[in-house]
């Protein structure tokens, strides 16, 4: 790989913006909204005129008092933040009922405006398609409101258009995956949650190109899927190319499937929102069914050559625990190697480096 290609002005400007991006930027010209999941609909923030912020737990990381040690640090670690008054400057915080870790958080988050998003927890099932276009209805309605504007359809579908946009880019990226160090790719797809929506479309835009030509064969490196909940660093990510390895696949909630699934723009947006919530890959956090993640997974490794799976396991992440247990005995029974890798911290240690490398060379 190039070294230049970090310097290029519009792969910096991405890799800056994931540097800085942790705390909204002093912008007079805009209103910073964050929000916890990429469950939530970003388009009804970008249509109420608000930039939507994924808090990811700052570099260090703190307790607060009103949360028990055995809640998942991102939870710890952003709640602290918000308590020393880092995130003052959002015009709100939205969360979405993905554990009861996150749905706590909403009771005793600092900030006056918080609002709660409850998607269906069985995304198939009869009628939660028509439940979550009243969730989404309800949501918008209280978006605008806080935001002082009118709820207009047409502002929605050009949010929806600008999303799509982003999410399109982000799916040629995802593509190129192979032949880019696992960090780089890693780091301009959570630019993607940071950075204003339309400057992360533009700079995506312009970097591809330089991507593509700057793209090589991974070679002999070991081709992993990665799966599991967010990972705010690139720590593991280099550890894999450290090790010798490349993460061609990545079904992380900071990674592609964050990005995963367009909506429809020829139907009405609140119903398209829901229709995409329903096809988006299937995540622990949701109920499926028993087989849909590990056949989503199975089907994901085979279209990348992936050679193992490693299940990436923040400490104290529930959903994602019960998930791996289920998830791995079906993988290994495909003859799918898999390493259920548990780690508080979203960078690794000397541990999890011993383990991730006999995995490795057992491929």
């Amino acid at each position: 790989m190039n070294g230049s290609l970090y310097g290029a002005e519009p792969v910096a400007v991405l890799l800056a913006a994931v540097r800085g991006g942790r705390r909204p930027p002093a912008d007079p010209q805009r209103r910073y909204f964050g929000y916890f999941c990429s469950y939530w609909p970003e388009e009804l923030l970008l249509a109420a005129g608000l930039e939507p912020l994924r808090l990811l737990p700052p570099e260090t990381a703190g307790t607060p008092a009103c949360l028990p040690a055995f809640c998942c640090l991102p939870a710890r670690a952003c709640l602290a933040a918000a308590e020393a008054g880092e995130l003052d400057a959002l015009a709100g915080v939205g969360f979405a009922h993905s554990c009861d870790t996150v749905q706590c958080l909403t009771g005793i988050w600092p900030h006056r405006t918080r609002l709660f998003f409850v998607p269906p927890a069985t995304p198939l099932a009869p009628g939660a398609e028509v439940y979550l276009r009243g969730e989404l209805h309800r949501l918008w309605r209280q978006l605008a409101a806080a935001a002082g504007v009118q709820p207009e359809e047409e502002a929605l579908r050009r949010a929806v258009a600008l999303m799509n946009g982003v999410r399109l880019l982000a799916g040629r990226l995802d593509e190129m995956r192979p032949g880019l160090p696992s960090p780089l790719t890693a780091a301009l797809l959570r630019a993607g949650q940071l950075m204003p929506r339309a400057d992360y479309a533009a700079a995506l835009e312009a970097a591809l190109p330089l991507l593509a030509d700057a793209a090589d064969e991974p070679g002999g490196r070991r081709r992993l899927v990665l799966s599991g909940s967010l990972l705010e660093s690139d720590g593991l990510y280099m550890m894999f190319e450290e090790l010798g390895a490349r993460v061609v696949a990545d079904d992380t909630c900071t990674g592609y499937r964050h990005f995963a699934v367009t909506v429809d723009e020829g139907v009405e947006p609140l119903a398209g929102l829901a229709a995409r919530c329903a096809a988006r890959p299937p995540c622990p956090c949701r109920h499926p069914g028993p087989d849909r993640r590990a056949d989503y997974l199975l089907d994901l490794a085979g279209r990348r050559g992936a050679q193992g799976v490693v299940l990436a396991l923040r400490k104290y992440c529930d959903p994602h625990a019960w998930d791996a247990v289920a998830v791995g005995e079906r993988l290994r029974r495909s003859g799918l190697p898999v390493l259920v890798l548990e780690m508080e911290a979203a960078a690794p240690g000397g541990q999890e480096r011993t383990r991730l490398q006999a995995f490795l060379e057992s491929l």
